[in-house]
């Protein structure tokens, strides 16, 4: 129960009240493109602390995932 918990405080709350936050205080482009990197920015992690391969698949994924957020804030 205090790992489920912890999830619960972390993901839905903590993190919808940050990403709330950093649309307040910047541009919205800015905050959305930043909230939809987390493909970039989970991948160092995951090679690192649990020695998983980046595939040519994931990368091909986060590279999709940045380049949609881009066509949506540049239009």
């Amino acid at each position: 129960m205090k790992r489920i918990g912890l999830g619960a405080f972390f993901g839905p709350f903590l993190g919808v009240s940050l990403s709330l936050l950093a649309v307040q205080h910047t541009k919205t482009g800015v905050a959305a493109t930043l909230m939809s990197m987390t493909p970039v920015f989970i991948l160092a992690p995951a090679a690192v602390l649990f020695k998983e391969r980046i595939t040519r698949t994931a990368v091909a994924g986060t590279v999709l995932a940045v380049a949609g957020v881009a066509v949506l804030v540049l239009t």
